[in-house]
């Protein structure tokens, strides 16, 4: 997956200081979201649900069962979250070949590679982010990788991205996050970083 989202706006400044980097998954260094959006959607179509993209950011940053119970939760789905997931996941996969890595994004990468130390803190299963992160051809960037099956609170909790920094051996204060949803924003703040929102550098 060599492809990359060009219609960038502008270019990602680094604040002077910052000793480590932190990336979201999905909507941050892949442009990955429309795609589980999509597919959400066709999952939860024949229930007769619908709803806008602007909503769905909101509820991104959690492991997929988690979303799915609150789906069902909030429109009364009369289906498994479980079963929800697995319908949604095989949609996924069906289009993982669609999706780009985000330049502003991956030209970070390429800047401090080798200079500071990168992990990433994404709220997507271990083998999802192994699968993802070596298609597209940039796990071998990173020091460390933090998934849901790595900790036991998700984003907005802190500890996807404390975890994070622990193990790139990097204090909160000195790290700064790159985020898309609005839980990942508020999951870094909490956890006393800095955080730049990467979704103008692209849409």
């Amino acid at each position: 997956m060599s492809e990359v989202k060009e219609n960038v706006t502008d270019k990602i400044i680094v604040p002077e200081g910052v000793k480590g980097l932190i990336f979201d998954m999905d909507g941050t260094l892949v442009d990955s979201t429309p795609i589980h959006y999509q597919a959400w959607l066709d999952a939860c179509a024949p229930f007769g649900v619908s709803y806008d993209y602007d909503f769905f950011i909101t509820l991104t940053g959690r492991p997929v069962l988690e979303l799915s119970k609150d789906l069902i939760q909030r429109f009364d789905m009369d289906i498994e979250p479980i079963e929800l997931v697995r319908i949604k996941e095989s949609l996924v996969e069906k289009n993982l070949d669609k999706v780009v890595l985000v330049k502003a994004v991956n030209e970070v990468l390429e800047q401090y590679k080798g200079k500071l130390p990168m992990a990433v803190g994404t709220g997507a299963s271990r083998d999802r982010a192994q699968k993802l992160l070596t298609d597209a051809g940039i796990i071998d960037l990173f020091d460390a990788i933090v998934t849901s099956d790595d900790v036991d609170n998700y984003k907005p909790h802190p500890d996807t991205f404390l975890k994070a920094a622990k193990l790139i051996d990097v204090a909160p204060e000195d790290c700064i996050v790159f985020e898309d949803g609005h839980l990942g924003i508020d999951a870094a703040i909490t956890a006393g970083m800095q955080v730049i929102d990467v979704k103008p550098f692209y849409e």
